[in-house]
């Protein structure tokens, strides 16, 4: 797909055909692919055409329904809408959202960093980290080792390296046991101040028969941090690997991550982000990780799912979408007893609100956008490898595994991922002295 990608001017364009045909194609075999043992002229509708305003949590949803296009003049409905218009639905349930408007920035084999693609909606719920695009387009900067997350003392910090740490636990008898306690790359860990701890370990000397026993004493910092399950534990200082200051408004960080929440809120628009974790698009489409956020913009849509098709499908549904109009059906009969639709209910039930969450493509397909260049500070900078266009087909399907994974985006990563492997959590031997170090405690947590 990257291929697809013209040569263009800066800052200034003819429109560009760039975009994901295979989403249409994709959208259209889903459509299709209807149940034989039921078809859509088999359904009886309403008479009367209503607005999808009208369609509220508290009287009509759920419901079975079909959208097709109304009003008067050259009003069409918009192509994102019209893929899944005239079969039946099940509307789910209406939710409001908060959400970004963006495009991909694509570096291009010549160079050019261009803003190309159709617009990607992001809520500000979404669950992924994104970093600022400094102005040569390089990589945002990090800390490189648990000791420099000391030194800066965040709140919280995001791991992009898997960790081997220490926990406590008090024993039956009162007595402390020290427990290897494992946090995976992409968790969130809450700082709490730094403490030294010294190490009893001991040693056999001599040869042959003569042996003496010789204790050594081994002194190491850790810093105390508590995870998701709010448990305390202690990471040693000399842990190595990429580590990130999750953003707190009036704390700033240059290493600082950000959700997209935080973006939206607290940082001036347009701005250019890149996507270190999280979930990809759940739709085709260019997208490379790094995004250009234009706007925001607070919508009411509608939940909902196919009902007739082999692999039932979620979508969103605008409210506020032009020249829809909306007819229930008029028999429960027709699809109360369908297997397809006991699916949409439960694919409706398990995965609706965690797909409100997700990337998704604006409804507008809008793939003749121009595309815009835009000038790196440093042009004689290489072309990042990370940088990859993807084409991403993962559909929310009531027959996957599950949600789509979070993932890295973009960044190889392999050393700092496998980081647990350079250090020993647990030193041989046992603790004599556990103590705070001197003014170690976060402003942010005293």
């Amino acid at each position: 797909m990257a291929s697809a990608v013209p040569d263009v001017t800066p800052e200034s364009s003819a429109n560009s055909a760039v975009g994901s045909s295979s989403s249409t194609s994709k959208a259209d075999d889903n459509v299709s692919a209807t149940s034989s043992a039921k078809s859509v002229v088999d359904f009886q509708w309403s008479d009367e055409t209503e607005s999808l305003e009208s369609f509220d949590n508290d009287e009509k949803l759920p419901c079975v329904a079909k959208l097709e296009e109304s009003g008067a003049g050259d009003g069409k409905l918009l192509p994102g809408i019209k893929l899944y218009a005239d079969q039946p639905l099940l509307m789910f349930r209406s939710v409001q959202k908060r959400q970004a408007r963006a495009r991909t920035i694509y570096h291009d084999k010549g160079g050019a960093y261009l803003e190309v693609g159709q617009t990607i909606l992001i809520p500000d719920n979404y669950t992924g980290w994104f970093e600022l695009v400094p102005p040569d387009f390089c990589r945002a900067s990090c800390f490189r080792s648990i000791a420099e997350v000391a030194n800066a003392m965040p709140r919280k910090f995001f791991t992009r390296s898997n960790l081997k740490a220490i926990r406590i636990e008090q024993g039956e008898n009162g007595e402390q046991k020290y427990l290897e306690r494992k946090v995976k790359a992409g968790s969130s860990l809450r700082t709490d101040s730094v403490f030294t701890a010294k190490w009893k370990t001991s040693m056999k000397k001599g040869t042959f028969k003569k042996k003496q026993t010789e204790f050594v004493t081994q002194e190491i910092k850790y810093l105390k941090c508590i995870d998701r399950d709010e448990l305390e534990i202690l990471i040693p200082l000399n842990h190595r690997g990429k580590f990130n200051a999750i953003y707190e408004k009036g704390h700033l960080n240059k290493h600082s991550v950000y959700s997209m929440k935080d973006i939206l809120s607290d940082l001036k628009l347009p701005i250019k982000v890149r996507l270190l974790f999280g979930k990809a698009p759940v739709v085709p489409c260019i997208f490379t990780g790094m995004l250009c956020v234009r706007e925001v913009q607070t919508n009411d849509v509608i939940l909902a799912s196919t009902v007739l098709n082999r692999r039932n499908v979620l979508m969103e549904i605008p409210t506020n979408a032009r020249n829809c109009g909306v007819r229930q059906a008029t028999r429960e009969e027709d699809f109360s007893t369908l297997k397809s639709f006991e699916d949409a209910q439960r694919l409706c039930q398990k995965y609706a609100m965690m797909f409100v969450t997700l990337m998704t493509l604006s409804p507008e397909l809008d793939t003749t956008q121009k595309t815009i260049q835009h000038v790196a500070s440093v042009s004689d900078r290489q072309t990042d490898p990370s940088l990859q266009a993807l084409d991403l087909l993962t559909d929310i399907r009531l027959s996957d595994d599950g949600e789509p994974p979070d993932i890295f985006m973009g960044e190889s990563d392999t050393d700092s991922v496998n980081s647990d492997r350079q250090v020993q959590a647990l030193p041989s031997g046992t603790v004599v002295e556990l103590s705070l170090f001197p003014g170690s405690q976060s402003a942010t947590n005293a």
